[in-house]
Parts: structure tokens; sequence; C-alpha cells
């Protein structure tokens, strides 16, 4: 490691001392083209035109109100804002606005000169966005700085005053847009809404049902049909019974006359009227209990008839009780009761077995036409669902949509204001003659330096022994050394005291240029 580190050392002292010995060879070449090249870059500098800059900072402060309406969209939409700050302010409405607000419009001839101006003025102003949130600065660079202040300042205000009028128109235009839409969506819904009505009037399909719930309906209708059947054959034979019963009774039978001479016949007569007075306020005439009541009063009637007739014709007395009489055997009007009760249930069980049989008919007809009404119904359904979910989003959206009017109207929403307006720049920002000093020197030294080398490298000259023995080949006989003489040391030391004396001169004037210029810049 150290004897390595030597090595390098002494090669990098040799490279540096070969680099000086060229560089004082040719040093006359080297120093002038090094004040060459510094001089052109600094005192042409002077020459760039100077440009001044104005700058604005705006804020966008949004309301509480804003924030409320938003919440945590607020912060995306912020993004947006600011994103599309750039666009809106150099966009031509913009710009032409604020043109004609300085009078810039009136040194134009025709149109093509006003939009190099238009492009003239975006090109040079730069809008950037601060590291705090919602801040914004915009700059001009210009010749004039009186003209880069008013434009910077009005530039601010036209856009303040256009965003502010666009939000309020956007509101509006989003409200009567979505308003428009949820009509649309409102009329699509209701014509689905009445295809879907139609589709299952005429086919008979009111649920989107499958083949197993057509299938299962069936079973559960032939299972009623079963049960009634069932039933059916129970009440056939009470019927049978019934009608045994009823042959073994007499319709009438004999009841005794109380010694008041109250006829039971006529009370009973006067209490089945009644009833059927209380049953036709319920039911119609077809009702069993009605027909049954009917009937007996009709019996009755007939019985009283009779009982007048056998009273003229044949007369009986008995002082301990009342004279017999023939009447309805309740008996038998119970069972007669009992057999219309059975024939309506028969009756009923067997229109509810015709019903059922209906039922499976259109149950079978519906699984011959189930795919192609399912997927006509499944379709009308999905477009109906589809638009209903747009219609609900819209109908939010349009709240959203009037609120938000509401709050642009009444300059509620999103507030910009200038936190610091531009200023009549003093000093330029343009040309940075302290960097272009710096590089004038650095780039002069290194033009010197690289032209030496060039020359150095092109020169084919053999300038010592060990050159001619290395490179030729050949034998040293001997080596005659240059004669100078004390006029030659004297007259080359003159010119190394004038070359010297003027560059360090020059460069005393380049560094008087360059403090000048750094008090100007920071003091």
């Amino acid at each position: 490691m150290g004897k390595d580190g030597k090595m390098a050392d002494n090669t990098a002292q040799m490279d540096l001392k070969k680099f000086l010995r060229i560089i004082a060879r040719r040093q006359y070449l080297f120093v002038s083209v090094s004040l060459t090249v510094l001089s052109v870059i600094v005192w042409g500098s002077f020459f760039i035109p100077e440009k001044y800059e104005a700058k604005s900072t705006v804020f966008i402060q949004q309301s509480a109100i804003k924030k409320l309406i938003q919440g945590s969209r607020m912060r995306s939409r912020e993004g947006d804002s600011l994103r599309g700050l750039k666009y809106t302010m150099l966009s031509r409405e913009v710009l032409l606005k604020v043109i004609r607000a300085m009078d810039l419009d009136a040194t134009v001839k025709d149109e093509a000169e006003l939009e190099s101006m238009i492009d003239k003025l975006a090109g040079n102003t730069n809008i950037t966005e601060s590291a705090r949130e919602n801040l914004f600065s915009v700059s001009y660079r210009g010749k004039d700085p009186a003209m880069v202040q008013e434009y910077v300042n009005t530039l601010v205000d036209k856009y303040i005053e256009t965003i502010s009028g666009l939000k309020k128109e956007n509101a509006y235009s989003a409200s009567r847009f979505l308003s428009d839409q949820i009509a649309y969506y409102k009329r699509k819904i209701a014509d689905i809404e009445e295809k879907l009505a139609n589709f299952r009037r005429e086919e008979g399909v009111y649920l989107a049902v499958d083949e197993r719930s057509i299938v299962a309906s069936m079973k559960k209708y032939k299972d009623q049909i079963e049960d009634a059947e069932m039933e059916i054959r129970r009440l056939t034979a009470k019927k049978k019974k019934i009608k045994e019963q009823i042959s073994g009774e007499s319709p009438f039978t004999l009841a005794m006359i109380d010694s008041a001479g109250v006829n039971p016949l006529m009370a009973r007569l006067k209490m089945l009227e009644q009833k059927l007075r209380v049953l036709m306020t319920e039911y119609t005439e077809n009702y069993p209990d009605v027909i049954k009541t009917k009937m007996e009063i009709e019996a009755l009637k007939k019985q009283l008839k009779a009982d007048v007739v056998n009273r003229e014709n044949k007369k009986s007395r008995d002082s301990d009780s009342g004279s017999g009489m023939s009447m309805m055997n309740p008996i038998y009007q119970q069972l007669r009761e009992e057999l219309l009760k059975t024939e309506s249930e028969i009756d009923s069980l067997e229109a509810k077995k015709e019903s059922l049989a209906n039922r499976i008919k259109r149950a079978e007809n519906e699984l011959k036409h189930i795919p192609g009404n399912k997927k006509i119904l499944t379709n009308l359904e999905r477009e109906r669902d589809a638009y209903q979910r747009l219609y609900d989003q819209m109908l939010a959206k349009l709240g959203e949509a009037e609120v938000n009017e509401q709050v642009e109207a009444q300059n509620k929403g999103e507030v910009y204001k200038i936190i610091e307006r531009a200023v009549l720049p003093i000093k330029p920002v343009s040309p940075d003659r302290l960097k272009l000093i710096f590089l004038g020197i650095l780039a002069g030294i290194g033009a010197g330096a690289g032209l030496v080398f060039l020359m150095e490298k092109n020169d084919s000259s053999i300038r010592d022994i060990d050159t001619l023995k290395s490179g030729l080949g050949m034998k040293v006989l001997a080596v005659i050394p240059a004669i100078v003489t004390e006029k030659d040391i004297r007259r080359k030391k003159r010119i190394n005291i004038s070359v010297y004396a003027f560059s360090i001169l020059y460069l005393l004037v380049i560094a008087g240029v360059l403090v000048s210029e750094a008090l100007n810049r920071f003091f």
C-alpha cells in the first residue's frame, strides 16, 4: 500500500510538472486565449438586454360551507383546481382581457400580430405551486419594469374575475344538465315499466321465475287437488248417510196447543222470519242458511193452513191440557240443514278442484314458454334496474349541484385572496453577470489550456535527448546548447513583465466588475 501510494503520488507530481512546463512553454498563447474568452463572456454580458421580473402570490381559500358540502372529496377537487389553474390563466380568453385592459392591442396591426403577442405573454408567464397547500405564484419577465408589474397584477385580477364567472356558469349548467338527464331517465324507466306491464299481462308472467319454482307450484296444486278429492269422498259418504237418516224420519210430528190458545207454529214462523231478515242483511239469497230458512218458512205456512182446516172439521177438548196439532219434525229439519251444508261444501270443493286444474294447465303452458319469456323479462328488468341506478345517482348529484349553485351564486365557495401583489421591480433578474463572470473565468482557463495542449499534441519537434534516443533509436554524439545572450534575456524579461502586468491589471478590472456586481446584487 505504501509503495503503490508513493508511486501514484510521484506519477501525479510528474504529470503536474509536465503540465506546468507545457503551459510555461506556451504561456503567451495560454494568456491571450484565456483573456480573450474571458473578455467575450464578461463584456458580452453587458450587451444582453436586462429583464425585470414581477411576482404575485394568490391563496385559494376553501370556505367552511364548501368543505361541508364536498366532505372527503374536497382535497381531490382542490388538486384538480390547481392543475387546471395554469391552463385557465394562460388561456386566450384571459390574455385577451389583459391585453385590452392594458391597451396593448393599440399597437397591434393585424390578427397574426395579436396572436404572436398572446403567445409571447403566455411563454414568458410562469405559474408555480407553492409548498403550502392551495398557494400559487404568478411571475413575468420583461424589459419594461412598469409593464411587467401592471401585467402580473392585471393577469391575476382578470383570472379571478374569469374563474368566478366560470364557476357560477358551470354550477348553473351542471344543475340544468342533471335535470335534463333525470327527466330523460325517468321517461326511459316509465317506458320500460309499461313494456313490462304489457308483457306480463299478455303472457301471464308476473315474476321472473325458473322451471323449478313452476314445477314446485304444480306439485302443490296437485296435492291440493288430492286433498280436495279426499274431502269430497268423505262428504259424499256423509251425504249418503244423512239421506238414509232422513228417509227414516217423518217431516211432521204431533204438537200440543197450550191452554192459553197460543199457536207454537205461529211463534216459530215469526222467529224464522226475523232470522231471515237478519241473514239477508249479511248474505245473498243463494247462501245455504238463507235457502234453508226460506224452505222452513214455506213449510210452516203450509202447515198453518192445514191446521186451520183440521180445526174446522175436527174439534177435541181436554180440560187439563191444550189440544194436539201436527208440526215440523225438529230432527227431520236438522238433518235437512246438515244435508244442505254438506252439498254446499261438496260444490265448493268441486269448484276449487276446477280452479286448481286450470292453474296446472297455465303452469304447463308457462313451462313451454319459459326460455323465451324468461329472457325477455330478465332483459327488461335488467334494463329498468340499470336506468333506475343511473336515475338515483343523477338525483343525488342534482341535490349537490343545486346546493353548489347556491353556494357559488352567493360567493360562498372558493375565495381567491391575493396575498402579495406585484411591485415595481428595481433590479433586473437577467442577465446574471456574477454567474457569467465566474463562467468566463473558468471558460477562459479551460479554453487556454485546451488550445495549449492541442498545439502541443500536434507539435512534432524533438525537444530533448531522451526522445531522440528512444523515439528514433539514434546515438547522440554531441549536444550543442542554445546560445542565449544577455540582450535576449533582458528582452524576454521585459516581454514577460509587460504580459504579466497587463494580465494582472486586466484581471483586477474584471475583479472590480465582479465586486461591483456582487455589491449591486446583495446590497
